[in-house]
């Protein structure tokens, strides 16, 4: 829209906005009656006849006795000058007031549902979780409360408006936007309305048609967790959310220092732990620029995220508060709006008509001429009891024992089941690679076996079959990846050697690198505790130092290699050189170089080459014709056809 207009929407970060923003500027706290009547200073009544007498300060008027006071206090009249009273405006008289109830408009006498009340700057400020503030100019702005309140209690009338602009908009534009909720994660890093860094996924988490994460209802089921394939799922994604998130804050970490303000909003216990729970919280929750967002928003996405940033950084201009009161009131707050069809009204400033009525016991007046005596016939009836029989019950003794008894579980049975609470709380630790709880358990078992050492126990209770897979503490904590876990179980006695019913050691069973980097490191400072080989893990493998030692030879060797066949292309580069020089030469030339060569190397080689190829033909019986030597009949052939055609 165009900023000649009274109303407009500016980003706060632009120029003109910078401008308009001086150090002027203070919060507005005014009612919509100010526009329309100016306040009167409420006077004290003082009438002659009321020295000494009942009357009503705030109706002016005088009663003859109590009683007729006592009426009037009941009245609208009287409870709508009481509240003209409490704005500081001047009283009616019974006549005005009737007139202004006269079409049943009596929205000004209840207190809650005044108009007064509704179109007030600070209740649509509260309801839009915004604030009004103006400038030395005159002009109204309407900006959301958040961005220069971080507490709750701090007073409104102690914040400097201007330097908290300044510090997060103007010096620092980049805010941090945060959404997480039923599984799905959107985040943005914005400089100015630029995004910087921006992410969003989904994980499955929500129970789907219930509702609600699987954490909270693994906590509500106590220590028998469902078991199904969805529920193992959820659990895993759970797990899966917390380290993504963690992972892509951590890579962020840098670009939300540098924000001034970190909106985000995490809705339930689960998504705030994920947030602001373990031992290193992601975001600190004593953090200044921490501000949850002021409104409702949609699910988790990233065009919701840049929705919700360019929502909180866009101002509203009024032109004046005349303006801005007008604007205001067309808009409609929560509860006017859930108000729907007529309001039954009725005329509460006039007396109500008292009707006498018959008290319920009170005989009725009426003729005893017309009215007839009742007469009452009374009659003997006979009742005979002999068609009465006995009560016979269906059942036998035998069936009605059985419905009065409970069947009562076996010794076995309970101990069974006992048995089988203890496994699933065990599965449920190693799941979860709690090392503390299992430091517990192992502390509870050395209790009650205190004639036996640590190792003892240790290995008796840490090897032990868990599920009906036949898996130990060590193959369950492979599975999940819980590496801190790993290292405790093996230093405390548990055999990596353990197969389950699938054949599978703890080692085979997981596909991570650093859950079998836990396992060669133990194998290597270990190398006789076990047989790593019925383990299946591998005890050659190198050090981080042997690697690139190993690197190392690698290389001088390729480099070594390079410099022969290097040398060995020099070489045949030299000869063919050699060859070429050879060919170029007439025959006449050839045959004068061979018979020097020859002399030459009387006592050494003798290096002679074919007259039409070139080939060394040293040591080789040669093909003649007119003194010309060839390495083969086929040169010869090709050296006299040659010749016949120069000639």
């Amino acid at each position: 829209m165009s900023r000649k207009q009274d109303l407009c929407q500016e980003v706060i970060f632009n120029e003109y906005f910078n401008q308009m923003f001086d150090e002027t500027v203070a919060p507005v706290q005014l009612d919509t009656s100010e526009a329309d009547e100016p306040k009167t200073p409420k006077t004290q009544w003082i009438s002659e006849k009321s020295d000494g007498k009942l009357a009503c300060s705030y109706c002016q008027v005088i009663f003859p006795d109590v009683q007729v006071q006592r009426e009037h206090y009941k009245l609208d009249w009287h409870r709508y000058n009481l509240k003209q009273s409490l704005g500081e405006k001047s009283s009616v008289t019974e006549e005005e007031f009737n007139q202004k109830t006269a079409n049943d408009d009596i929205s000004s006498i209840s207190g809650s549902d005044s108009e007064e009340e509704e179109n007030s700057l600070d209740t649509y400020a509260t309801a839009q979780g915004k604030m009004f503030l103006k400038n030395k100019s005159g002009q109204i702005f309407s900006l959301y409360k958040c961005i220069f309140i971080s507490n709750k209690k701090q007073e409104v009338s102690e914040i400097n408006y201007y330097k908290k602009f300044k510090e997060t908009c103007q010096d620092n534009k980049q805010w941090t936007i945060l959404m997480l909720g039923g599984g799905h994660f959107a985040g943005a890093v914005f400089d100015y309305l630029t995004p910087v860094v921006h992410k969003t996924f989904h994980c499955y988490t929500v129970r789907a048609g219930q509702g609600g994460s699987q954490s909270s209802k693994d906590g509500k089921s106590g220590g028998s967790h469902p078991k199904s394939a969805g529920a193992s799922l959820r659990r895993y994604n759970e797990q899966a959310l917390v380290d993504h998130v963690t992972k892509i804050l951590s890579s962020w970490s840098e670009e939300i220092k540098k924000s001034s303000l970190v909106f985000f909003r995490a809705s339930g216990p689960y998504n705030r732990g994920v947030l602001f729970g373990g031992k290193e919280p992601l975001l600190d929750r004593t953090d200044p620029r921490l501000r949850p967002i002021p409104f409702s928003t949609g699910r988790a996405t990233y065009a919701e995220v840049k929705r919700v940033h360019f929502e909180l950084c866009t101002a509203s201009v009024y032109g004046s508060l005349s303006e801005a009161v007008s604007q205001f009131a067309q808009q409609k707050t929560p509860e006017r709006d859930s108000r729907r069809g007529k309001v039954r009204t009725i005329n509460r400033a006039k007396s109500r008509e008292v009707v006498e009525r018959p008290l319920p016991g009170a005989p009725s007046e009426s003729n005893s001429d017309d009215e007839q005596e009742a007469n009452i016939v009374s009659a003997l009836l006979e009742v005979s009891f002999e068609g009465l029989e006995e009560f016979t019950d269906s059942l036998t003794p035998e069936q009605r024992s059985l419905r009065k008894k409970k069947p009562k579980k076996s010794k076995n049975q309970k101990l069974k089941e006992k048995e089988e609470a203890r496994k699933k709380n065990l599965i449920d630790i190693a799941s979860k690679g709690n090392v503390l709880l299992l430091e517990e358990v192992l502390n509870e078992r050395l209790k009650t076996f205190d004639h036996m050492s640590k190792e003892s126990v240790a290995q008796e209770c840490f090897n032990e079959a868990l599920d009906n897979d036949g898996n130990s503490f060590l193959h369950l904590a492979a599975m999940n990846e819980h590496e801190d876990l790993l290292q405790y179980l093996l230093n405390n006695q548990a055999d990596p050697c353990l197969k389950n019913k699938n054949q599978h050691t703890p080692y085979t069973c997981t596909t991570s690198k650093l859950s079998r980097e836990v396992f060669k490191k133990f194998a290597k400072e270990n190398p006789d505790k076990y047989n790593y080989n019925k383990a299946h893990i591998p005890t050659n493998a190198l050090t981080e130092e042997e690697l690139a030692e190993k690197k190392r030879a690698q290389r001088k060797v390729k480099r070594v290699k390079e410099k022969e066949k290097k040398k060995e292309n020099h070489l045949k580069q030299q000869e063919e050189d050699h060859k070429q020089r050879f060919l170029n030469l007439s025959d006449r030339e050839k045959r004068a170089l061979a018979a020097e060569r020859r002399i030459m190397n009387v006592q050494g080689k003798v290096i002679a080459r074919c007259f039409l190829c070139g080939v060394d033909i040293a040591g080789k019986v040669p093909f003649e014709y007119l003194d010309n030597r060839f390495c083969s009949i086929d040169c010869l052939k090709g050296h006299r056809m040659k010749s016949t055609q120069k000639v």
